[in-house]
């Protein structure tokens, strides 16, 4: 070889070495661009061909199954892989740097059967960081091969992929830790408001019942030993309508402020229901202009609740309905239903036609003392979500104003509280 080709064969190198550093900066500059995974590897996929002069790629991820990489994006890859994935073992059994196949009957067993016929050269490219597997990239060319030099330069991306999957998992897995971490906060400062709006509720609540006790004795000694007649008549009604009204929140006062663990027993919800609506029809308390009806397809549905606490919740949410749509009449649908994956364990929905509540109201009716209603005491719905995490549930509320409202009521069977 002459001094030269010598040189020439230099130049080459030095800008083929060149080509390659700019397709490897090409494809970081790729990977910077978003902390989604999903995202970041589907926009590092065009580079990654480019660089290896590829036709196809597959570039799948470990899941929440380490043992399993999960494709999570391609590019002209019709050949379907296993619903199981790939496994994790078989791509680390490679090694940590790209190796070349000359096609796929060359490749192992079980990761040749999870591709299928696939034809052409292929690469197949652990994306090791930190000493972990994090997935795998498999490419294929339709023709050339995949030289020492490309296997290299994929070497270098699949590791800085790698990289940048596991940094951008990282911080999903800090951002979601810091949600739960707010979540947790929030839960903790409702608790401690509503034990001191529970401790200041029993207080003037017991304050109240006191003098409440010597006027209604007061009331009873004048219609008994005074003739009372007229505006003096249609007065003391007022007063006794009014000193009971205060009698019932002072009630409603000390349900919320007196929590007590519930006395699970086997109970049918759907019995439940139709007690709750049979005494709100003896009660008088459902308007004629109000129709209500019940649904359900688990009549026969038992569940371990408080049998109390739940009739005061199903009784509380009814009559909010009837509240709703007794103005105008209006329809009242309380259905059963079974939960899917929870056996035991019931959701009792109650939708109404009415009003709806506006978006800005809605946010704060679970608010203790916060009330819509004239006489309302605001502490109906506060008292039926605490029922609803005694039982192990949630408590649902959807509204559009002007269309209505349904309450979810979600009651755990005991066994399934944790």
């Amino acid at each position: 070889m002459t001094k030269d080709s010598q040189n020439g064969s230099s130049l080459d190198d030095i800008a083929l070495r060149g080509r390659e550093l700019d397709q490897l900066c090409r494809f970081s500059g790729t990977l910077g661009t978003t902390l989604d995974v999903k995202t970041l590897v589907n926009d590092s996929l065009d580079s990654l061909m480019a660089m290896a002069g590829a036709i196809r790629v597959l570039v799948a991820l470990a899941g929440d199954d380490a043992g399993v990489l999960v494709p999570v994006a391609r590019r002209e890859w019709d050949s379907p892989v296993g619903k199981k994935g790939i496994p994790a073992s078989v791509v680390a059994s490679l090694g940590t740097e790209a190796v070349g196949f000359a096609s796929v009957e060359d490749l192992p067993d079980s990761l040749r059967a999870k591709l299928g016929d696939l034809p052409g050269q292929l690469a197949v490219i652990p994306l090791w960081a930190h000493a972990h597997l994090r997935g795998v990239a498999i490419l294929t060319r339709a023709e050339g091969t995949f030289t020492p030099s490309i296997l290299k330069l994929l070497t270098a991306a699949g590791r800085q992929l790698a990289l940048a999957a596991e940094n951008s998992q990282l911080l999903s897995n800090l951002q979601n830790s810091f949600r739960k971490l707010l979540d947790t906060q929030e839960d903790l400062i409702r608790s401690e408001r509503l034990a001191a709006v529970g401790q200041l509720s029993a207080t003037m609540a017991h304050e109240i019942r006191n003098p409440l006790a010597t006027i209604f004795s007061a009331i009873s000694q004048i219609r008994k030993h005074g003739k009372v007649e007229g505006t003096f008549a249609t007065l003391l009604d007022i007063a006794e309508e009014e000193a009971s009204r205060l009698n019932q929140m002072v009630s409603g006062l000390l349900d919320f402020a007196r929590p007590r663990e519930p006395s699970f027993e086997t109970r049918r919800p759907f019995e439940v229901v139709s007690g709750v609506l049979q005494d709100l029809r003896e009660r008088g308390d459902i308007p004629q202009n109000v129709e209500i009806r019940i649904e359900s397809q688990v009549n026969d549905l038992e569940i371990s609740i408080d049998p109390d606490m739940t009739q005061y919740a199903v009784s509380a949410l009814i009559s909010n309905a009837i509240w709703a749509v007794e103005e105008d009449g209006g329809k009242i649908v309380v259905k059963i239903l079974a939960v899917k994956g929870l056996p035991g364990s019931a959701v009792i929905e109650v939708e109404d036609n009415g009003m709806g509540i506006p978006a800005d109201v809605l946010s704060k009716v679970t608010t203790p003392f916060f009330s819509t209603k004239p006489s309302g005491t605001g502490l109906g719905l506060p008292t039926v979500m605490r029922i609803a995490e005694d039982h192990g549930g949630t408590l649902k509320i959807d509204s559009v104003q002007g269309s209505g409202t349904t309450v979810q009521l979600l009651l755990r069977t005991k066994e399934n509280i944790k």
